[in-house]
């Protein structure tokens, strides 16, 4: 088995009293060696720190919400989907820029009809959402995925998390 020796050991952080503390090696205390330290950090040999650009969150109880109403063809679509988020407001993303109504559902492989249909009932149960605006004197129409099911950051804007309810906490 090949070990992973790529990314960085865990490390934790705690706050001490240096005064109570003193190298084992010497017996110094380690305030007379460190003066004003405040803190250890201990390295844990056997867990490493895995990091990707490319990572999507998933909140497990919002995707048991989603799997009470959608079957699992619908459910691989929407994780295709949540791959897609990009920026605070989570908008799904074709490559350099925000997908269209043509180019989801070509990603996706539906006919103009079943898109339509899967698309009407992802807004209604709270998972995706349509923005309009102007850019350069041009309407344009942007689809937001709920943050609270899945995501590419840890920040989120607040007024996107408006459009949304939280599924999470829906039976």
């Amino acid at each position: 088995m090949a070990s992973n020796t790529n990314g960085p050991k865990k490390t934790t952080t705690t706050k001490i009293e240096s005064k109570d503390y003193a190298n084992i090696k010497t017996g110094e205390m380690l305030d007379s060696e460190h003066p004003g330290a405040i803190t250890a950090r201990q390295i844990d040999e056997s867990l490493v720190v895995m990091n990707s650009d490319e990572y999507v969150i998933l909140d497990s109880r919002a995707m048991a919400y989603v799997q009470k109403y959608f079957s699992p063809t619908d459910l691989g679509r929407i994780m295709q989907m949540s791959d897609l988020t990009y920026g605070e407001f989570n908008i799904l993303y074709n490559g350099r820029g925000p997908h269209t109504k043509a180019s989801l559902m070509e990603y996706l492989g539906y006919s103009r009809n079943k898109y339509a249909d899967f698309m009407k009932r992802l807004e209604k149960k709270s998972i995706i959402y349509y923005i309009t605006g102007y850019v350069e004197d041009k309407r344009v129409h942007h689809i937001m995925f709920n943050p609270n099911l899945a995501r590419k950051r840890k920040t989120i804007n607040t007024e996107c998390l408006n459009w949304f309810h939280d599924i999470r906490k829906l039976k």
